[in-house]
């Protein structure tokens, strides 16, 4: 395998999107608790790479061996680019290891509540696509991926930036769990957040619309093909409002700084993607408007917080 191929495989080309709401996370514990902590931060991005090339390699070694079309599997990039299944499965061990060490190292540095969040977005990379009944072949999809690629990417972000505010805290005495929760904290993390997951929950949606014919050919029955593409299509254009929504009543609870109305801005750029999606649903013309409507709505939330940073 050459280095090449070794990029497609993991479709390291996504990565800098997954780091967005994790980035914004990281920002918004620095805006709204002046709080960094440098050491788990660069161990959890270490850990948020590794998982995400094991994810992307992962689903492509699996959709390979679970593949029942002979045409869809012909261009799987395993039979495409000729790699070796047993090459695959050490490369996707391999990202899996650097994830469990870096994840060990974040929760020494930070507090047990993190293992209880990064352990089942762990379960969920490797189950999205691996046994009897992988969540990919079911109306799941879109759920985890907004909890773990969005929801739960932002509020990790922020709480290994803010653990040591005790908001949330997992402590053991003896054989004893104690769970400390400040919920009045937690709120407007979780409202931020919620954005982040609408974004994600659209990018699965859409790829799970334009892919429909081909996942029942492979035994794949997800979310459209339970409601509908016209269903689909319409809870599409919900999430879209609803992130909006979301947005706009942080800022109204001075949640997010007054900057963030800046996110206004990519109104029109947004909504001419979804125009161009709800027209056609072409994977190889309109699915990479999803991937920028991400990148426009996480990356414009990153920036006015860092903004509300350098001018609180």
């Amino acid at each position: 395998m050459n280095f090449k191929t070794f990029l497609n495989f993991t479709r390291i080309q996504t990565l800098p999107v997954a780091l967005l709401s994790p980035i914004a996370g990281l920002l918004f514990a620095i805006y709204r608790y002046h709080s960094f902590h440098l050491l788990p931060t660069i161990l959890f991005f270490i850990g948020l790479a590794a998982i995400n090339l094991f994810v992307s390699a992962w689903n492509n070694l699996m959709d390979y061996r679970k593949a029942l079309d002979p045409n869809y599997k012909k261009w799987n990039i395993l039979a495409h680019d000729h790699i070796n299944p047993k090459l695959a499965l050490r490369i996707c061990l391999t990202f899996l290891v650097i994830d469990v060490i870096v994840g060990i190292g974040v929760v020494l540095t930070t507090n047990l509540a993190v293992l209880f969040i990064g352990g089942f977005c762990f379960l969920v990379a490797i189950f999205y696509t691996y046994g009897p009944f992988a969540f990919s072949r079911w109306p799941l999809g879109e759920v985890l991926a907004g909890l773990c690629e969005g929801f739960f990417g932002f509020v990790l972000g922020f709480y290994i930036n803010s653990f040591d505010k005790n908001y949330f805290v997992i402590d053991f005495h003896g054989a004893t769990s104690v769970w400390l929760v400040n919920w009045a904290a937690i709120a407007p993390v979780a409202l931020v957040a919620l954005m982040c997951f609408c974004m994600n929950f659209n990018v699965m949606l859409s790829d799970n619309i334009c892919d429909l014919e081909q996942d029942i050919r492979n035994n794949r029955k997800t979310l459209p093909y339970f409601i509908g593409v016209k269903n689909a299509l319409r809870l599409y254009v919900v999430m879209y409002v609803l992130a909006a929504a979301v947005i706009l009543l942080a800022i109204g609870l001075h949640i997010l700084p007054l900057w963030s109305l800046l996110m206004l801005a990519i109104g029109p750029f947004v909504v001419r993607n979804m125009r161009q999606f709800l027209a056609k649903q072409v994977k190889s013309e309109t699915f990479h408007l999803q991937i920028q409507n991400l990148v426009l709505y996480n990356s414009a939330l990153a920036i006015t917080i860092l903004l509300g940073i350098l001018f609180k």
